[in-house]
C-alpha cells in the first residue's frame, strides 16, 4: 500500500540479485535472482474523464432518448477495478441511467414550463473491500423548442476500447439535440475527418460508434474524429464534436530478438566474469505487456554462462576449454511481463577457440536498410561494425571494405556505408553486399557480413484528373443519397505514394454532398432546396498518400433543378390602410404584394380578392392593386387576398387586409388661449415644467387626436432652450438660464388626420429672480465674533472688521495677505484675546493660531506650508499666511484686499492710541 511506500498503479513489480558472502579468509559468494511482484489493493476509487457535464436537450425529447454517456475509469485490477453507475439524485423521474455503459436517458416527457434545469448526481462505485465511490453532475437544460442547430452534449467525447476488440463493436455514442420541432430537430451524423484507416463507423441516426475492422494499438494508439451532426431544417444547420478514441494494448505481441541468430568466438583463456554477448529483444506492446526479461533455457548443463535477466548480457561463469568442447549452442529465451506472459527464443553460438585463432566479430551477421531514391551522393546507408572476440589478446584495429559494389562505399575506418552512384528505383531496386571486416595481425583475420539495401520510392508523380472540368445537375425533389457524379484520378507512382483519396475541399455548401474516399462517387447527404442554392461550384480534391502528399483539383459543377415547391409569400402577414369616406371611384387604397422563390412559370403570381360579403373594391390580377369601385361606407372592410402561381399544381396562400374608412377631418384644433406667459427664476432646474399649452379638436378618431411642437409647423421648429411634450403639452426646461433673458415663441397643435389641420399659440418666458423668489434674510448670533470669508462681501466684511476693532482695541495687531497659489483656503478669521493670536478655522483643514515667536500653519494634512514671524514684528508688516483662493474667492478677492488693509490699519491705530 501507499504507506509502505509501494504503488502498483506506478511500480508493479521489482527485480534485483542478492548476493552472499561468506566471511573465511577466502570469501566465497553466492547470489540469486529475487522478484517482488506487489499486488493490488483497492486504494484508487473511479475517476470520471469529467468532474461535470453541461448539456441542452429540447422539452419535445421523447422517453429513452439517450442525452450524454459519462465514463469513469478505475486504476485497479480484477473487482477492484470493476465499477458500476449509479443515478443517485436529481433526476425527479424524468431521467434514468444504463448502470454499465454511463448512458443517460430521458424517463419521461419534459416541460420547460414545469422544471427549466435538472442537476442529475451520478455515482461510479467499484466492487473492492471496502468500495470506493466517486460522483459526477450532469447539468441538463430544458429548452423550449425554436430554430436552433443541434447541440451535442459535450465538446469532446473520450472513447477508450482494448486493441483486440471485434470489428463492429459498439465503443461509444455522441448525442446532439436540436430543439426545433418536428421532423426539423430530426439529427444525423455523420464522421468528418480523423479516420484516414476507415476504422470506424457511425449510426447516422443514433450516433454509435463502431470498429469496422481489428485495430491495433502498435500501429494506432488513438484516434481524433470530428464528428458532425446536421439537423433537417431549411436552412439546414449543423454543429461539431470532438471523440477521442483512446486504444488500449493488450499482450498480443511477443518479444521479438534483434540481430538472431547469435553468433560469438571467444578464446578458451577469457577470464571468469568478463562479457561475452549481449542479446537485445523489444516487446511492441506497452508498460509491463512490453517489459522484457532474459534467461538462459538450454544449452548450459555445466553453468559456463550466466545471463542478466535485465540487461541480456552473457558473461563467463566458469572455465572453458576447447579441446573438450569447443561449441556452445545456448538457447536464450526473453519473456514479457504480460498476463499470460509470452515468450521468444534465439540461439547463440559461442565458438570456443585458441587465442591466436579469433577473428574480428559483426555485431549482426545481416544488415537490413533502406534507402530513397532521391538520396544525394554520399548520404549514410548503414554503419557497420565488427569487434575482436573476447580473449583475443592485445587489441587490433579492424579495417571495413566492400567485396562488389559500384553503387556504395564504406570508410575504412568507421565502417559508414554511404551512396557512390546516384540511385533509381525504377532500375534496380535492391542490393544485396558483402562488407568484409579485417584486423591487423599477423596473419590477418577477417570475417564477413551481408548489407541489404532496398531501394525506397519517392513520390514524384501527383495525381491526374481524367477530366479537368465536370458537370452534373439535379432535380430539388431528388432523395437523398442520390448519385450526382464520379471524379477519376491517377497516379504513376507505386504503393501508397501511388494510392489516390478524394475530398470536396471547397463549395460544398451546408454540407451538402459526400464523396467517396476511395471511389469518387459523388451524392447528396440532405434534401435541396434550389431556392437556396441554385447552383454548386465543387472544387475536389484527389491526394495520393506519399509524403509529402502530392495532390490535383477538378471542378464538380451541379445544377439544381427547379420543381413548383414553393408558394407565393406576401410582403406581409396582414395588410390594413386608412382610407376617406368621400374617395373617389377608382381611387388607389392599397397594394399587395407576393412573391414566388420559383422560376419561371412556377413564380408568376396573379391576385384576387376572396370574402364572404360583397364590398366595393377590386384588385388588379397581375398588380395586387386595391382600388375602390363604388361609394365607402364608414367603418370596415375585413377580406382576404389569395396569390395563385402558375406551377403544375398551382400553389397559392392568402393575407389578411383591413380597410378602415375614415370620416373627413373637419375641424382644426383650438388653443385655450393665444399667448401663453411664464416667470421662472435662474435656479429652475433643467428637466423642469415651465407652463403647460392645450388645445382642443371637435373631431372624433384621429382626426381629433392632438400633437403638439414648438415652432409655427411641425417641420419648421424653432432654437429656444425649451421642449415641449407631443402628448400632454408640458414645455420643460432644456438648459440652464441667466437672469434676465426673455424668450418667445410659438407652439404648433396638429391633428392626426389624413389632412392634417393646425393652430398656433404664442409663448413668453421671462427669467426674473426678483419676480420669481423672495431674499432670504441674514442671521448672526452668539458671543464669537468673525469675519466670514466668501459669505458676505463689501459691506459685511467692513462691519465685522469694526466689531473687531473694539473687541482687541488693547491687544497687538498685525496685517497680513492671501496667497493666491496653493489648495488651502481659511473660511473665517478669528482675533482670540485670551492668547493674544489670529486663528484660522475651516472644518476642512488643520490650523494653529500665531502670536510673538510663533508660526502659522495651515494644512490639508500636510505640513508644508508655513510662515514664522519675528520676536516683535512691526505694525503693518506683510507676513504672509500661506492660504489660497478658488472660484468663489476670484469674485471677492479685489474687495477683500481693500478691506482687510484698512481695517487692519484702524487696529494699528487702535493699537497705538491704547499704549
Amino acid at each position: 500500500d501507499r504507506k509502505s511506500g509501494l504503488d502498483r498503479e506506478t511500480i508493479d513489480s521489482y527485480s534485483f540479485v542478492v548476493v552472499a558472502t561468506s566471511g573465511g579468509q577466502v570469501s566465497q559468494t553466492a547470489q540469486t535472482n529475487v522478484k517482488i511482484t506487489v499486488t493490488d489493493v483497492n486504494d484508487d476509487e473511479p475517476t470520471f474523464s469529467q468532474p461535470k457535464y453541461s448539456l441542452s436537450i429540447p422539452e419535445a425529447t421523447p422517453p429513452g432518448t439517450s442525452i450524454v454517456a459519462v465514463a469513469a475509469t478505475d486504476r485497479d485490477l480484477g473487482s477492484n477495478g470493476r465499477f458500476s453507475y449509479r443515478l443517485v439524485g436529481g433526476a425527479n423521474g424524468y431521467f434514468s441511467l444504463d448502470t454499465a455503459l454511463g448512458n443517460v436517458m430521458t424517463a419521461a416527457i419534459l416541460n420547460s414550463s414545469h422544471v427549466s434545469n435538472f442537476s442529475l448526481i451520478i455515482e461510479a462505485k467499484d466492487e473492492g473491500t471496502p468500495p470506493l465511490v466517486s460522483t459526477t453532475t450532469v447539468n441538463v437544460v430544458i429548452a423550449v423548442q425554436g430554430n436552433t442547430k443541434p447541440a451535442f452534449a459535450t465538446s469532446l467525447y473520450t472513447f477508450i476500447v482494448r486493441e483486440n476488440v471485434r470489428s463492429g463493436s459498439l465503443i461509444g455514442s455522441v448525442v446532439a439535440h436540436d430543439r426545433d420541432p418536428g421532423a426539423y430537430g430530426t439529427v444525423t451524423y455523420k464522421i468528418i475527418s480523423g479516420d484516414s484507416s476507415n476504422s470506424f463507423v457511425i449510426d447516422s441516426n443514433s450516433g454509435a460508434v463502431r470498429t469496422t475492422k481489428d485495430l491495433d494499438y502498435e500501429t494506432v494508439s488513438q484516434y481524433s474524429l470530428k464528428i458532425e451532426a446536421v439537423d433537417a431544417g431549411r436552412p439546414r444547420k449543423s454543429a461539431m464534436t470532438k471523440v477521442s478514441i483512446i486504444v488500449t494494448d493488450v499482450n498480443d505481441n511477443l518479444p521479438v530478438f534483434a540481430g538472431t541468430p547469435y553468433s560469438v568466438t571467444i578464446s578458451d583463456q577469457l577470464p571468469l566474469g568478463s562479457s561475452v554477448l549481449q542479446v537485445s529483444a523489444s516487446d511492441a506492446d506497452s508498460g509491463t505487456n512490453g517489459d522484457v526479461t532474459f534467461s538462459i533455457t538450454k544449452g548450459d548443463t555445466k553453468n559456463r554462462f550466466h545471463i542478466n535477466d535485465n540487461t541480456g548480457v552473457i558473461t563467463l561463469a566458469g572455465s572453458l576449454d576447447s579441446t573438450l568442447q569447443n561449441v556452445y549452442l545456448l538457447t536464450v529465451e526473453a519473456s514479457d511481463g504480460g498476463a499470460p506472459r509470452k515468450s521468444s527464443t534465439t540461439i547463440v553460438s559461442a565458438t570456443v577457440v585458441q587465442p591466436g585463432k579469433l577473428k574480428p566479430v559483426f555485431d549482426q551477421s545481416v544488415y537490413s536498410v533502406t534507402v530513397k531514391e532521391n538520396s544525394a551522393l554520399g548520404a549514410r546507408v548503414a554503419k557497420v561494425n565488427a569487434r575482436e572476440s573476447s580473449g583475443s589478446g592485445a587489441p587490433s584495429v579492424i579495417r571495413y571494405s566492400l567485396a562488389d559494389s559500384t553503387y556504395f562505399s564504406v570508410d575504412s575506418n568507421t565502417g559508414i556505408v554511404t551512396v557512390a552512384r546516384q540511385l533509381d528505383r525504377e532500375t534496380t531496386d535492391k542490393f544485396s553486399i558483402t562488407v568484409i571486416a579485417t584486423d591487423q595481425r599477423k596473419p590477418p583475420q577477417s570475417s564477413t557480413a551481408t548489407l541489404d539495401v532496398a531501394v525506397g520510392d519517392v513520390n514524384d508523380n501527383q495525381p491526374v484528373f481524367s477530366n479537368q472540368v465536370y458537370t452534373a445537375s439535379i432535380r430539388e425533389d431528388n432523395r437523398v443519397g442520390l448519385s450526382v457524379a464520379q471524379v477519376q484520378a491517377t497516379d504513376s507512382d507505386v504503393g501508397t505514394n501511388g494510392r489516390v483519396t478524394y475530398s470536396i475541399v471547397q463549395g460544398n455548401v451546408d454540407n451538402t454532398f459526400a464523396i467517396d474516399s476511395n471511389t469518387g462517387l459523388i451524392s447528396t447527404v440532405i434534401e435541396m432546396d434550389r431556392e437556396l442554392t441554385p447552383k454548386y461550384v465543387l472544387r475536389v480534391a484527389a491526394v495520393d498518400q506519399g509524403s509529402p502528399s502530392l495532390r490535383a483539383v477538378t471542378t464538380l459543377t451541379v445544377t439544381v433543378l427547379d420543381v413548383n415547391d414553393n408558394a407565393p409569400v406576401f410582403a406581409q402577414p396582414i395588410y390594413s390602410a386608412e382610407v376617406p369616406e368621400d374617395a373617389a371611384i377608382g381611387a388607389s387604397l392599397l397594394t399587395t404584394t407576393a412573391t414566388d422563390d420559383d422560376v419561371g412559370s412556377n413564380a408568376v403570381v396573379t391576385y384576387s380578392i376572396r370574402s364572404d360579403e360583397e364590398i366595393p373594391l377590386l384588385i388588379g390580377t397581375t398588380t395586387g392593386l386595391i382600388v375602390s369601385a363604388g361609394v365607402l361606407s364608414g367603418g370596415q372592410y375585413k377580406f382576404k387576398v389569395v396569390a395563385t402561381d402558375q406551377g403544375k399544381p398551382a400553389l397559392n396562400s392568402s393575407s389578411d387586409v383591413v380597410i378602415n374608412v375614415n370620416t373627413v377631418n373637419k375641424h382644426a384644433p383650438i388653443f385655450e388661449t393665444a399667448l401663453y406667459e411664464a416667470t421662472i427664476h435662474s435656479s429652475t432646474s433643467v428637466g423642469s415644467v415651465v407652463l403647460t399649452v392645450s388645445a382642443n379638436d371637435d373631431d372624433a378618431g384621429l382626426n381629433g387626436r392632438v400633437r403638439y411642437f414648438i415652432g409655427e409647423s411641425e417641420n419648421e421648429t424653432e432654437s429656444v432652450p425649451f421642449s415641449v411634450s407631443q402628448t400632454s403639452g408640458e414645455v420643460k426646461l432644456e438648459r440652464e438660464l441667466a437672469n434676465g433673458e426673455s424668450y418667445h415663441f410659438a407652439v404648433t397643435a396638429v391633428d392626426s388626420g389624413i389632412v392634417l389641420l393646425s393652430a398656433t399659440a404664442q409663448v413668453s418666458i421671462t427669467v426674473n429672480d426678483a419676480e420669481a423668489i423672495s431674499g432670504d434674510q441674514s442671521k448672526s448670533g452668539g458671543l464669537s465674533i468673525g469675519l466670514i470669508v466668501g459669505v458676505s462681501i463689501g459691506a459685511v466684511v467692513l462691519i465685522l472688521l469694526v466689531v473687531i476693532v473694539v473687541v482687541v482695541a488693547k491687544k497687538k495687531a498685525y496685517a497680513f495677505k492671501w496667497r493666491q497659489d496653493t489648495d488651502d483656503v481659511p473660511t473665517s478669521v478669528t482675533f482670540t484675546p485670551e492668547e493674544d493670536n489670529i486663528a484660522f478655522t475651516n472644518p476642512m483643514y488643520e490650523s494653529t493660531g500665531f502670536g510673538s515667536g510663533l508660526g502659522t500653519r495651515v494644512t490639508k494634512n500636510n505640513p508644508l506650508y508655513e510662515s514664522p514671524l519675528g520676536e516683535d514684528p512691526s505694525p503693518g508688516k506683510q507676513n504672509p499666511i500661506y492660504c489660497s483662493t478658488d472660484d468663489v474667492l476670484d469674485r471677492i478677492q479685489a474687495e477683500l484686499d481693500d478691506s482687510l488693509a484698512k481695517g487692519f490699519e484702524d487696529l494699528d491705530a487702535a493699537a497705538a492710541e491704547s499704549n
